[in-house]
């Protein structure tokens, strides 16, 4: 029997697991710092700070714990680290622009490299505490939610929803689609724990969860609305019919179905169609002010119609003012803005089918192509991001990040069953094993995926932040799928 002179409590943590503790936490904190930062501006010295430090302290924790790894968890990263690996090969054997691409591949793109890293590893630890994943929704919704505050001050100020000033920026300052961009995030980040709370009928916590889904929602509708951001709408208003659809689905299952009683598919319709209410009359609201201030949803269609003839105006090219924009059989100019991203859109996409390989550029591509076709032009952007990377980095560049985009989507359905019923265990077992991750995963990375066909988003930190959300839930989901098939 030990004497108690000699008795010791045992070690809570060793030396090495709080090693461990400590770089698994600078890395949350790293990537909570990136993610905000990557919405302002003249941030670029945060920005490195936290990205390599992150990947520092990833790198010990990888040297530390070291994960079992297969190719197979990997390979959605590994699509997304060929994309710089292609830019530098274009670079070295089919480049013309070979001074702007050599700038970018030390600069954006050896960063798009790291958080890629960055974004793998954090993703593995993600898959050991899935409750981090609370770390990242709030740093997501940070600024938006504080321009929110801000927006609601100025209304209360100035007695107008619709600010006479004009737009609204918040703590985004004067970037429009910068604003709409990361806004958008939340709004996702929204509807994946509305479409999780829909389907997790039985957790305690669902109505909370819920709430903080409509909440997200609503807040970036106001956003919106501040900085008269339609097509951050569009996508919302996209997201909202395929929540809808859900809810739909999950209200009618079959009466014999144990799981879904008819009381509690009575109060999953109540709390779903009443979310669905609120979101809906926000949307409304959007579309009432639009009828009333700018009148695009009304011709939308009549003038991208119009704006498709790029043969018969030419006035998108922008190198002559006298040439004026075209307009419909009533004699009215259609909408300027509809008229440049229509009109860009199918030139952009006629140059790639001349330009399959790209010419290597990620930041305003297509001006290298409008300037040697038209030296006068002052274009620079087709505004749809997909179409802007595709001219860049050409066909092989898109199919490589479709490629990861396809991995997340794949590994977040497999991960859609239902959640265990609530136990002592805590909270962590009520909201679900994985935390409602594959449904955030599954809603950001998609919706990210909608927007970039009409969002100009497509260069530096938008590139950046996009590779990253890709990396760090597909390599998440990836472990999750491997653990749950190793047991």
């Amino acid at each position: 029997m030990t004497s108690p002179s000699n008795f010791r409590f045992p070690p809570v943590f060793s030396g090495k697991s709080l090693l461990e503790v400590f770089l698994r936490g600078w890395v949350f904190l790293a990537i909570s710092v990136l993610l905000v930062v990557w919405a302002l501006p003249h941030t670029i010295a945060a920005r490195n700070i936290a990205l390599f430090s992150g990947l520092l302290a990833a790198f010990g924790w990888l040297i530390l714990r070291k994960p079992a790894v297969s190719w197979q968890m990997c390979w959605p990263s590994i699509c997304l680290l060929l994309v710089p690996a292609w830019v530098l090969l274009h670079w070295y054997a089919l480049s013309d622009l070979q001074a702007p691409q050599w700038e970018e591949l030390n600069s954006t793109w050896l960063r798009t490299a790291c958080v890629i890293i960055l974004g793998t590893i954090a993703g593995w630890m993600l898959s050991w505490q899935p409750q981090q994943i609370v770390w990242i929704v709030i740093a997501i919704s940070l600024l938006p939610t504080v321009s929110f505050g801000m927006y609601l001050q100025q209304v209360y100020l100035q007695h107008h929803w619709v600010l006479p000033g004009g737009m609204f920026y918040g703590a985004f300052k004067a970037a429009k689609f910068s604003m709409v961009y990361f806004v958008l995030c939340q709004v996702l980040v929204g509807f994946g724990l509305i479409y999780f709370a829909m389907k997790s009928w039985f957790l305690v916590f669902r109505a909370w969860v819920l709430v903080l889904g409509v909440s997200l929602v609503l807040i970036g509708m106001g956003d919106f609305l501040s900085t008269r951001g339609l097509n951050g709408v569009l996508i919302s208003a996209l997201g909202f019919l395929v929540c809808l659809g859900a809810l739909l689905f999950y209200s009618l299952m079959p009466a014999g179905d144990a799981t879904y009683s008819q009381g509690k598919r009575i109060k999953l319709a109540f709390l779903g169609f009443l979310a669905a209410a609120i979101i809906g009359a926000a949307l409304y609201g959007f579309w009432a002010y639009d009828q009333r201030y700018e009148g695009k949803l009304s011709h939308l269609l009549g003038d991208i119609q119009i704006s498709s003839q790029i043969e018969k105006n030419q006035s998108w090219v922008r190198q002559d003012p006298n040439i004026a924009d075209p307009v419909d059989s009533s004699g009215r100019p259609v909408n300027a803005s509809t008229y440049e991203r229509v009109s860009w859109f199918m030139k952009g996409i006629e140059l790639i089918g001349q330009h399959p390989w790209g010419n290597g550029i990620s930041h305003q591509a297509f001006g290298y192509y409008m300037r040697a076709q038209f030296p006068k032009s002052t274009v620079l952007m087709t505004h749809s991001a997909w179409v802007d990377y595709t001219l860049g980095l050409g066909l092989p560049g898109l199919a490589l990040i479709w490629s990861a985009i396809f991995g997340v989507l794949v590994r977040g359905l497999k991960l859609q069953t239902k959640v265990g019923k609530t136990s002592p265990l805590g909270f962590g077992v009520q909201v679900g094993a994985n935390w409602a991750i594959p449904e955030i995963a599954l809603w950001l990375i998609l919706g990210m995926f909608c927007f970039w066909f009409i969002g100009e988003v497509s260069e530096r930190e938008y590139l950046e932040q996009y590779f990253f959300l890709i990396a760090l839930f597909s390599s998440c989901l990836g472990a999750l799928i491997y653990r749950r098939s190793a047991h």
